[in-house]
């Protein structure tokens, strides 16, 4: 993950409206020369316009979904003709902390949402970017029913001199017979070289920041609940708060799980995933399978050695969108678009809705995707 998103920078840079390439694309048949009006994936899926975006690994490019086409930019910090920002292969939105405008996503989708244009795209959230680590894949998503399944990883936590496992038993907890999202169920214990210590079991540890089900969003400034790992204490905190506290090792916010470390607080605390590399290949079918005492034995038998492995990572967090670990597959070389999805994003002005896949990328090496073939369809709002 590339840090310059931290703060972001200026470029100018031009397009080509041409086209989408590579098999069954989202967008135009290559070759047109112009702005793409028509043309469907395979004749399944309804027109959208195509675009190719040539991006660098070292300076962002900025896309306006609109029209769309590349623009140029002499201060991305405050502008807000843009919605997406590419550099190497990080995505970002104009909006929480890539940019000042109202920008947001959610995905991946189903590629099958571009065949519907006249269908509202109904998610259950939608993503500003925003800190985030190793917690950014805890859960899977049914997009049938608008749940989110976790996948029962086990997560290392290094905070100060202590060490610790932990696991996500559930995003849900029962509120007078009903189940409310946001609430989390953990369970963690210290390991040392000498051995795990007790189990802690963590319930109903209260994401929500307020929302419920007939009220309206949460405001970005909201209180939510951040947990002490050596005490087992939760502290409500607001990200302000937060942002100036080392009583904390890891708040939730709704979705999100943040670490107090580098961008997401004062803290010297890092995590890492240790099943990170097996959840390009869960299916949601699998994942759905999962529960707390089915999963029991594999948290047990995280130990030190695992957990001190020499090849893992920890870390605090950094900027993240919608779009970060899921829109391209970095596993085979040279790297491609992930398959058959695609994500919905909320443009700069906070109300255009717009369909987004990611067709081809020409020249990709390890730093960059080099030409990215975007097919962008304008989305109707539920």
């Amino acid at each position: 993950m590339s840090a310059r998103f931290e703060k972001l920078g200026w470029v100018v840079a031009s397009a080509s409206l041409a086209v989408g390439c590579g098999s069954e694309p989202i967008g135009t048949t290559p070759g047109s020369g112009t702005e793409g009006t028509g043309g469907t994936s395979g004749g399944d899926v309804a027109p959208a316009d195509a675009l190719e975006v040539e991006v660098s690994a070292t300076h962002a490019t900025y896309v306006a979904l609109g029209v769309p086409a590349v623009v140029q930019e002499s201060n991305a910090a405050t502008a807000t003709d843009w919605d997406l920002a590419f550099e190497g292969y990080d995505v970002l939105t104009n909006g929480g902390l890539s940019g000042p405008g109202a920008g947001s996503a959610f995905g991946p989708l189903s590629i099958s949402v571009f065949a519907f244009p006249d269908q509202p795209v109904d998610v259950p959230f939608l993503i500003r970017d925003r800190a985030g680590g190793a917690f950014l894949g805890w859960y899977a998503y049914d997009g049938t029913t608008h749940t989110l399944y976790s996948r029962y990883h086990t997560y290392g936590v290094k905070s100060g001199g202590h060490l610790y496992k932990l696991q996500v038993l559930g995003y849900y907890g029962d509120v007078q017979g009903a189940p409310v999202s946001a609430l989390y169920q953990l369970r963690y214990a210290e390991v040392t070289p000498d051995g795990s210590g007790d189990t802690v079991a963590l319930t109903n540890v209260d994401g929500t920041l307020g929302e419920t089900p007939d009220g309206p969003a949460p405001s970005s400034d909201a209180p939510g609940s951040c947990v002490s790992l050596a005490t087992g204490t939760t502290l409500t905190l607001s990200p302000d708060d937060a942002a100036n506290s080392t009583d904390w090792d890891l708040c939730f916010r709704r979705d999100a799980i943040g670490v107090n470390g580098e961008i997401g607080g004062p803290g010297d605390v890092a995590a890492v995933d240790l099943e990170a590399a097996a959840t390009d290949g869960e299916m949601l079918a699998d994942v759905k399978t999962r529960t707390a005492d089915n999963q029991e034995a594999s948290f047990d038998a995280v130990d030190y050695a695992a957990l001190t492995a020499p090849d893992l990572e920890y870390r605090g967090d950094y900027v993240t969108s919608a779009f970060t670990d899921k829109w391209a597959d970095l596993s085979v070389s040279p790297p491609v678009p992930a398959p058959g999805i695609g994500f919905l994003v909320v443009g700069a002005d906070g109300q255009s809705r717009y369909l987004v896949a990611f067709n081809a990328f020409d020249g990709a090496d390890d730093e960059t995707p080099g030409t990215v073939h975007l097919g962008v369809q304008p989305a109707v709002s539920p």
